[in-house]
């Protein structure tokens, strides 16, 4: 274990010059973002509930195109968002997954008078003709029977428009979860990432931005971080290289491992600080996201799950205050289930998972599996018994742009 951790910490000092923007995953707008993680209690209003926001940080008017993932990567849910300059729109998960509810945007070739999003005084309001059709959103603007769908989809259950397949973890409790991202476009679809065409109106525009809010109302807590922003480099306005040598976790779309999105990639090795004991009674969880790095398919079977299940990891280590470390987890493939701390795409993992020792200290999570690539996000949320809480993305001490192509795996 000591040799497993030493090599480990001299890979982690190696890679400590490069902090630069570029490779980094920090507060800059992007072209891509992820809401990591959500949760929606469907039954219960006073339950938890996720909110986050999208801004845009440039004076001219944008379209974002927004999907609902389920926990196993599944697509339950697409629509679009306009954007006028320096707009910004709340998205409630819970009016979406209880309610059908989407956000009611629409450019001006929709909203000739300007009562829907409205124009700014410093703002630009374009017309996207490809929207007529798409905008504005009714209320409700899901139908009972896709709403059926939805619900069931995100909580592990089959879905009536997939013939019966499933798409999440099906946990037992009527909590829909899963994640979310964003893409800068420059027409108004409902083509996905791995959809041919996608490269066609997917745009290079680094101006998305936004938070995320997770409000647990019945525990009386509440926490949230920074959307995760993923910058464009746009190879139409420079003859550069591509300075993202593995694009984004969009990479699983693509079968010969080069994939041409020109997006940031994320990192896949964390380190977070966790406590329990008095300062944080209710102990701290991990939010984390994984890349499977197989593409999405319309469900899978509900008694097989998808092909890629279960997710493993390199290592996991956790430290005490006093730099004493304890191994959690196996680091040799496959891994007995019992040892396998985040196996789906989307989840909340307690740190007491680990079976660690020291009430505070920090845990060092690689998750790449069997020495491959795959890229992640982890949030850290500490809780005080029914008194407060906090969510803390964790630290990235590898550049994301390691030397190794972001191949898809069947």
């Amino acid at each position: 274990m000591k040799k497993a951790i030493l090599a480990l910490l001299l890979g982690l000092a190696m890679a400590g010059g490069a902090n630069a923007a570029t490779c980094t995953i920090d507060q800059v707008p992007g072209a891509t973002l992820l809401l990591p993680y959500f949760e929606v209690d469907i039954a219960n209003p006073a339950g938890v509930d996720t909110l986050f926001t999208v801004n845009n940080a440039s004076a001219t008017a944008v379209l974002a195109h927004v999907i609902v993932w389920s926990d196993m990567s599944q697509e339950a849910l697409d629509f679009n968002i306009y954007l006028t300059g320096y707009d910004m729109q709340t998205v409630s998960m819970g009016l979406i997954i209880r309610d059908g509810i989407l956000p009611v945007t629409a450019s001006a070739g929709q909203d000739p008078d300007d009562e829907i999003s409205p124009q700014g005084l410093l703002s630009d309001d374009s017309d996207y003709g490809s929207c007529d059709g798409y905008f504005p959103y009714d209320e409700p603007a899901l139908d009972p029977d896709f709403l059926a769908h939805l619900q069931s989809f995100l909580t592990g259950g089959p879905s009536s428009i997939y013939d019966g397949r499933c798409g999440g973890w099906d946990y037992g409790d009527g909590i829909a979860r899963g994640y979310v991202t964003l893409d800068t476009v420059d027409s108004c679809t409902l083509l996905r990432p791995c959809d041919a065409g996608w490269l066609d109106v997917v745009s290079y525009q680094n101006v998305l931005w936004g938070n995320w809010y997770m409000v647990e109302g019945d525990q009386n807590f509440a926490q949230g971080d920074a959307m995760v922003a993923l910058e464009a480099f746009n190879p139409q306005s420079t003859a550069a290289p591509n300075p993202f040598v593995n694009g984004t976790f969009w990479g699983r779309c693509s079968i010969t491992g080069v994939y041409g999105d020109w997006r940031e990639p994320l990192p896949s090795i964390f380190a977070s600080v966790y406590y329990d004991n008095a300062a944080f009674t209710g102990g701290t969880d991990l939010l984390v996201w994984r890349d499977s790095k197989v593409g999405s398919t319309d469900g899978f079977d509900c008694d097989d799950g998808p092909s890629w299940y279960p997710l493993e990891q390199n290592a996991v280590f956790v430290f005490d205050e006093q730099e004493n470390p304890e191994e959690g987890g196996c680091t040799i493939s496959p891994c007995p289930e019992e040892d396998i701390y985040f196996p789906i795409e989307a989840q909340r993992v307690p740190v007491s998972r680990f079976g660690a020792t020291p009430e505070s200290g920090w845990t060092l999570m690689n998750l790449n599996i069997a020495g491959e690539y795959h890229q992640a996000w982890v949030v850290s949320v500490f809780k005080a018994e029914g008194r407060y809480s906090a969510g803390i993305a964790a630290a990235q001490p590898v550049p994301s742009c390691q030397p190794i192509f972001n191949t898809r795996s069947n």
